[in-house]
């Protein structure tokens, strides 16, 4: 009778769904504003911590510690590297000067600080492209929110589509 119970339950759950739930979801969000009486454009991006450094080992082969007391003292060399070629805002199809303020800790996030510095025009298109951590996770999702004359735009970029326009 017991191994009749057995082979009921087994039926009923296969092995493989008494394994730990690992769905993970890769996503980062980055808040923009542009600041026309400063000329700039000021970006705060928020990333797990474990995804940025699997990145960045897989970019550039190395171990970085993000956020521990052996973190490399390189750290800050590559991260802003990286997000310099991630992280790019074009204005009137130029790219716009970056540069990377720094970053800190939250909890399980990084936040990165990054400037653009904006060349005054009447007349102007931007286009932002985040493709933070989509090289490392084909799945990997950054929202980016884009504030502008009170107004905003938000965007979900992935890897298939890392940039956009803003219409504000």
């Amino acid at each position: 009778m017991m191994k009749t119970w057995i082979l009921f339950f087994i039926t009923l759950f296969p092995l493989n769904s008494l394994q730990p739930l690992d769905h993970k979801f890769y996503l980062s969000v980055t808040q923009m504003e542009f600041d026309a009486d400063k000329n700039r454009i000021t970006a705060i991006s928020r990333v797990f911590v474990d995804d940025l450094e699997e990145t960045l080992r897989q970019r550039y082969d190395v171990q970085l510690a993000l956020g521990t007391d052996r973190e490399d003292t390189m750290a800050s060399f590559y991260i802003s590297r990286y997000v310099e070629q991630k992280l790019i805002v074009e204005m009137n199809n130029e790219p716009l000067k970056f540069s990377f303020a720094g970053f800190t800790y939250q909890n399980d996030q990084i936040v990165l600080l990054s400037e653009f510095s904006v060349i005054p025009s009447d007349e102007f298109e931007i286009k932002v492209t985040n493709a933070l951590i989509t090289d490392a996770y084909s799945e990997q999702q950054n929202l980016v929110h884009f504030r502008m004359n009170q107004k905003k735009q938000s965007e979900v970029l992935t890897k298939e589509r890392p940039f956009f326009v803003v219409a504000l």
